[in-house]
């Protein structure tokens, strides 16, 4: 995977964002397409290790420790013990200077661990594109919750 970011503004407020970000830790399903199972392994404050698999039997499993901070607005999912790859993904939920507007990023910070593999310009353009799915995909949702709470 290559080092990518995106991000939007939501027409919703931090704290709607960060519960549907804190909802995405626990089912994932819900906000991304290609999840076949999810599970906490483990979970201690703010943090969960969680294993994910996909419907495509393709793609590797993925172990994650997710460490979240409110006072930042940050949540990292650091890969773990993953065959092909080291990183993380960033999930960052800014306020702006309207109330009900928030910018949230996503940063996709993976590197192959066998230096001598490349990855061709598809699977660049496939990363950036399912970041971008992501991303969209829990704006709408908390926009969703925003309409909800302010009727």
């Amino acid at each position: 995977m290559p080092q990518c970011k995106s991000k939007v503004f939501v027409n919703a407020r931090f704290d709607v964002i960060w519960q549907k970000s804190l909802e995405k830790i626990i089912d994932p399903s819900r906000y991304v397409d290609d999840i076949e199972h999810a599970e906490i392994l483990e979970q201690q404050d703010n943090q969960w290790l969680r294993l994910i698999r996909f419907k495509d039997p393709t793609w590797q499993q993925l172990k994650e420790l997710i460490v979240a901070d409110k006072s930042t607005g940050i949540i990292v999912y650091r890969l773990v013990d993953h065959p092909s790859f080291q990183g993380e993904t960033i999930h960052i939920c800014r306020t702006t200077n309207q109330v009900y507007q928030s910018e949230l990023e996503y940063q996709l910070n993976w590197k192959l661990k066998d230096t001598n593999q490349h990855e061709s310009q598809q699977q660049i353009d496939n990363a950036q594109q399912t970041l971008q799915l992501a991303l969209n995909h829990i704006k709408r949702i908390a926009e969703e919750e925003a309409k909800t709470d302010q009727q």
